[in-house]
C-alpha cells in the first residue's frame, strides 16, 4: 500500500497589538501568550521585527497574514489605535482588551472588549480565561467576530502606482542599500531575474500585485508554507533582507518588465 504524503498544516496566528514596555511585555508572557497557546494558536508580536527595513511593511504583513488580532488598548498607545484601525479596515477578526472602558475610544465602544480589573487577586487568571475563551468563539465563527460595518471590501483609494520613474526609483534604492551593506552575493536587476525558477516568478509576480502569502497559496493552489519557501529562496537569490525590500523590488521588476515589453512591442 503507498502511502499518501501528509499535508503540513499551517498554524493559526495571532497578531498582538500592544505597547513595548516591560509592564505590558510582562502581561504578554505571563497572561495574553499562555491564553493564546492554550487554544493551539501562535501568538505573534511586532517587537520581534528588528530588521533594517521600515517597520512599518512588515507590521502591515503581519496583519494581514494573521487569523485574528488581539489589541491592548490600556493607555491609549498611539501605534496600537493605528494598527487596529488598518486591521478592521480590511475586515480583521479582533479582540480587544482594556483594563478600563475609559481607554477604549468612543467610537469602539459599542462592540465587545474584554475589561480587566487589576484590583481583583485573581485578575490575571481571569483575564488568561476571558482571553482564551473569546478566542474560541472567534475562531469559530470569524464572520461573525467581525462587526458588519467592516465586512464590505471597498476598493483602495490610494493613487495610481504604475509610473516608470518611481518603480525604478525604488528599485535603485534596494540596489543602493545593498551596496551600502556591501553585500554582492544577489543584485536586485534583470540579470538576476534567469536565476529564479518559474514557479518562483509566478511567486514574484504576485507579490507585485501586494498579494498576501495565504492568498499567493491560493491563487497558485499550493500551501503557504510552500509560499514561504519561495519568498526565502527569492530573497537568498536576490541578495534581499526583508519582506519589504521583497516586496518593492517585486514592483519595480514587474514596472520594469511591462516597459521592456512595451518598448519591443511584446
Amino acid at each position: 500500500m503507498v502511502k499518501q504524503p501528509q499535508t503540513e498544516i499551517e498554524p493559526t496566528t495571532c497578531f498582538v497589538l500592544m505597547p513595548f514596555t516591560d509592564r505590558f511585555t510582562l502581561y504578554y508572557e505571563e497572561i495574553i501568550k499562555p491564553a493564546i497557546t492554550h487554544v493551539g494558536v501562535q501568538p505573534l508580536r511586532g517587537d520581534s521585527l528588528f530588521r533594517p527595513s521600515p517597520i512599518m511593511g512588515d507590521i502591515w504583513q503581519m496583519i494581514q497574514d494573521a487569523d485574528v488580532v488581539l489589541a491592548e488598548m490600556t493607555g491609549r498607545n498611539p501605534n496600537v489605535f493605528y494598527e487596529l484601525g488598518l486591521s478592521h479596515a480590511i475586515g480583521k477578526p479582533v479582540i480587544l482588551l482594556s483594563e478600563t472602558i475609559d481607554d477604549v475610544p468612543f467610537d469602539l465602544q459599542s462592540l465587545r472588549v474584554i475589561i480587566y480589573d487589576k484590583n481583583d487577586p485573581s485578575w490575571g487568571d481571569k483575564l488568561r480565561s476571558s482571553i482564551t475563551r473569546s478566542l474560541e468563539e472567534t475562531l469559530k465563527d470569524s464572520a461573525a467576530a467581525v462587526p458588519a460595518m467592516f465586512r464590505k471590501q471597498v476598493p483602495s483609494q490610494a493613487p495610481e502606482d504604475s509610473e516608470f520613474s518611481m518603480r525604478l526609483s525604488a528599485l535603485e534604492g534596494i540596489v543602493a542599500q545593498m551596496t551600502l551593506r556591501g553585500d554582492s552575493s544577489g543584485v536586485p536587476t534583470a540579470e538576476a531575474l534567469p536565476l529564479l525558477t518559474t514557479r518562483e516568478r509566478d511567486v514574484l509576480s504576485l507579490f507585485a500585485e501586494g498579494l498576501s502569502m495565504q492568498q499567493i497559496a491560493m491563487r497558485l493552489n499550493i500551501s503557504v508554507k510552500t509560499v514561504s519557501v519561495h519568498r526565502v529562496r527569492l530573497m537568498e537569490k536576490l541578495g534581499l533582507q526583508s519582506g519589504y525590500e521583497l516586496r518593492e523590488f517585486a514592483k519595480a521588476a514587474e514596472v520594469v518588465r511591462r516597459k521592456a515589453e512595451a518598448q519591443t512591442g511584446g
